[in-house]
């Protein structure tokens, strides 16, 4: 047969075309997911005074033989001034977090040895009433050895020298950690979960024979000595990471872990839940602890800015991140305990993570199968200090700041990454009960699939054969992603083949992701698929409410099996293969009910915006460019710099201000109500002065905080680091990495009052170690000149609080 060349092209065109086609469409099968699971065969679980019962199994946890998925969120309470713990839980709690994870540092609590301070920012009973108050349980981290960048790791100076072997059954060691645990033990009875206590986990030791801290008596130039066992010291690590080599001391280190777990029980620290680091071949206590997971992209302990895998999907049940491990994965339940919600740096590596890169990790994670997400941090703070005494790690690390470009960051101002975390933490809280029987199934494309790859659509399924969630991302740390358009993905389940979307294709958006439902009943109504994604459920005044999210680039429908009577605002509904389809209007707020419960559809960003607020069973969903935290009786809204806020509420509902002057505004569906609260514009009353070009003094001995929350400053700089000054002490010091500096001035208006404070910017040299780690839209041109700073006008911001009534 001849060919013109007219037909050449036409055959090259149809060959590209059906080679595209052939590339964008997916699909993958889940009907012979295995979903055994084993119960029994663990020593963890309890009941208290109620009757409630927490349980393990060998793939979820249980509370009163339902299954659900905690979402944990690391604060330190030493880190942060005790007068403001409330706020700052409450802030976590909006997030959508339902367990505070936090640290008991023993050497801050036993700087002296015999004397142990429990007061002020270490009371650490105080803390945990105030967890209990918010609604928040509590994973309480115990050490005796706990890392987190403090000073030898947590273990006290007056250790060092002296002929113990730390971290091991050394029996002078064990009678330490014993009176520890003892005096831990006495601060917190009576809030242990079996006492109807928000202490429902406990974790022991930390990256034990996996990794260590240096000791903090060291000289320059010395080899560092580690805070570790003699026997371990040649199989541990900085950092977490991968062990190879496995463990020749595995039976001893088990023995210690069943010891500490003894002495803790022993101490009162008796929980349903123990805990102790899973990753990189540490050891557990063997079916007496769950072994916590962990995932950081953008580490400072290794080299290099190459793409991280925890971006890629797997069965993360089967095979933990950080692999080898040294228990039998089958055994237990894959949950995280620090999956890297930012990262601290040293002097030179300055990993920079940015918020966008925490809700596709959390998205490849979950849908890889864990049913537990910890975040390290939630919510950064400040290292205490004794003067100029330091107890941070060093090692190059800050020497105050651990801010850890966290969702929340040490003065307690939020970053971008707190929003879109929400959509994860509050699908969780409402539908992690759903989810948490799902097993993770992976498509045949997804072994080829390397950390570089910007081309194949990264997706797994989570399913038992029948039902279950597609979930994707569209992110890569290190890597500029691109659109990935003309998307369809086939899922074959028991009862016959489903495609993602029902008719054309989709985009997935750079850094953006997804979660969709197929074959799932929400309250009653069976929903065969959807192209939105759940948010969150709720009830108020006996009716049920369910809130998805539509996804930037799909157009997003919701098809219910048969004939449905559906009745809504900015919808439509059609017929479709005997089905009902409710197509949505995308980027709008779409409002519909079936059978008398309520779907509300937000686009993304809004969805971004909303927080659940009042008692179980009579909540309400707000939706406010304000951070809206639910006060008792009361709603707070913390605005920065905005006189004036607005906030919708779901369904609608009677506004009375407690302050500020309050106005209804026009709602845009029929079941929300619009509000606009203004309050007066507040004068701070301070001077930043430039000394030089790099000195600022600030004087505020008159700072008036009756009308704001809090005053910030805000420096957007160029250079190597900056440290603020105060009465002769270091208050905080920023290493650069790009991110602007910002300082809260609420926690020194006392100290203002009489002192000023000093800021102090350093240049950065030309043949400094860190260039590397930066952006290089920040690097500076050096041209001829050996060093480089810059500091642009310092941004002063007011941060208002204020309350409302909702009726």
């Amino acid at each position: 047969m001849r060919i013109t060349k007219f037909n050449a092209i036409t055959w090259v065109f149809l060959f590209v075309a059906f080679s595209l086609s052939a590339q964008n469409n997916y699909s993958i099968d889940i009907t012979k997911v295995n979903t055994d699971v084993k119960r029994g065969h663990l020593d963890l679980g309890g009941s208290n005074l109620n009757g409630d019962k927490i349980e393990v199994n060998s793939f979820y946890l249980e509370r009163n033989g339902k299954p659900f998925i905690p979402v944990i969120g690391e604060f330190h309470f030493s880190r942060y001034p005790h007068q403001y713990w409330d706020e700052q839980l409450k802030k976590m709690k909006a997030g959508g977090i339902t367990v505070v994870a936090t640290y008991v540092f023993w050497n801050m609590h036993e700087f002296k040895e015999g004397t142990f301070n429990w007061s002020g920012d270490l009371d650490v009973r105080r803390f945990t009433e105030l967890c209990a108050k918010n609604g928040l349980e509590v994973l309480m981290r115990v050490g005796p050895f706990a890392h987190g960048e403090i000073r030898n790791g947590g273990l006290p100076d007056w250790l060092y020298g002296r002929p113990i072997d730390v971290r091991s059954n050394d029996q002078v060691y064990l009678f330490y950690t014993n009176r520890l645990y003892q005096e831990i033990g006495k601060q917190l009875k009576g809030l242990m979960f079996k006492d109807n206590g928000p202490i429902v986990g406990v974790q022991l030791e930390n990256e034990y024979q996996h990794s260590t801290a240096p000791w903090g008596f060291t000289y320059q130039d010395a080899p560092k000595e580690r805070t570790v066992a003699g026997r371990d010291k040649k199989i541990i690590q900085d950092g977490v990471g991968i062990n190879a080599l496995g463990n020749e001391f595995a039976d001893l280190g088990k023995d210690h872990m069943k010891t500490l777990k003894k002495l803790a029980i022993d101490a009162g620290l008796v929980a349903p839940i123990y805990t102790a680091t899973g990753w990189g071949y540490a050891t557990i206590v063997e079916k007496g602890s769950i072994p916590v997971m962990a995932g950081y992209a953008y580490p400072f302990w290794t080299a290099g800015n190459s793409p991280s895998p925890f971006y890629l999907f797997k069965n993360i049940h089967q095979k933990p991140d950080y692999s080898p491990v040294s228990y039998d994965v089958n055994l237990y339940p894959s949950l995280a305990a620090e999956l890297g919600t930012g990262m601290a740096v040293t002097y030179s590596r300055r990993p920079r993570v940015l918020g966008e890169s925490f809700l596709p990790m959390m998205v490849r994670t979950v849908g890889s199968g864990t049913n537990g997400l910890g975040f390290y941090m939630y919510h950064g703070g400040t290292t205490p200090s004794i003067g100029n005494y330091f107890f941070t790690e060093g090692a190059g690390l800050h020497n105050k700041s651990y801010d850890y470009q966290a969702p929340i960051g040490e003065f307690g101002n939020v970053s971008s990454g707190y929003y879109p975390l929400k959509l994860m933490n509050y699908f969780l809280k409402s539908f992690g009960n759903d989810l948490a029987p799902l097993y993770p199934i992976l498509p045949p494309t997804n072994d080829s699939i390397k950390a570089t790859d910007t081309s194949t659509l990264r997706y797994a399924v989570r399913g038992d054969g029948e039902k279950g969630y597609l979930f994707m991302h569209n992110f890569q740390d290190h890597l500029e992603m691109k659109d990935l358009s003309g998307l369809k993905i086939n899922v074959a389940t028991k009862s016959g083949q489903l495609t993602f979307p029902e008719t054309g294709t989709f985009t997935l958006k750079s850094g953006s992701s997804a979660i969709f439902p197929f074959n799932v009943n929400y309250d009653g109504v069976a929903i065969r698929m959807a192209t939105v994604q759940p948010f969150c459920r709720f009830i108020n005044n006996n009716k049920k409410y369910n809130v998805m999210l539509s996804v930037d680039g799909i157009k997003p429908e919701i098809v219910l099996p048969g004939k449905v009577k559906v009745t809504g605002t900015g919808i439509k509904t059609v017929t479709r293969n005997g089905n009902t389809v409710v197509v949505c209007t995308e980027g709008k707020i779409n409002d519909f009910e079936i059978n008398g419960v309520s779907f509300l559809v937000l686009p993304s960003s809004e969805a971004e915006k909303g927080y659940l607020i009042g008692e179980v069973d009579n909540q309400k969903l707000v939706l406010s460019n304000a951070l809206v935290l639910d006060n008792n009786e009361k709603v707070t809204l913390i605005s920065n710099n905005q006189e004036n806020i607005d906030f919708t509420v779901y369904p609608a509902a009677a506004v009375t201000s407690v302050d500020g002057k309050l106005t209804k505004g026009k709602a845009v569906i029929k079941n929300i109500s619009a509000w606009k609260l203004s309050v007066p514009k507040a004068d701070t009353t301070i001077k930043l002065i430039q000394a030089d070009n790099s000195h600022y003094v600030l004087k505020a001995g008159s700072l008036d905080l009756s009308k704001a929350n809090d005053v910030f400053i805000t420096f957007d700089y160029r250079g190597d680091r900056a440290i603020c000054m105060m009465n002769g002490e270091l208050q905080t010091d920023d290493l650069y990495t790009s991110k602007p500096w910002t300082i809260g001035l609420k926690r020194y208006q006392e100290a203002l009052k009489t002192s000023d404070m000093y800021f102090y910017f350093m240049p950065m040299q030309k043949d400094a170690p860190y260039l590397s780690y930066l952006d290089k839209k920040v690097l500076p041109d050096f041209s001829d000149k050996k060093s480089f700073l810059e500091v642009k006008q310092p941004q002063i911001s007011v941060e208002y609080k204020v309350n409302v009534e909702l009726k």
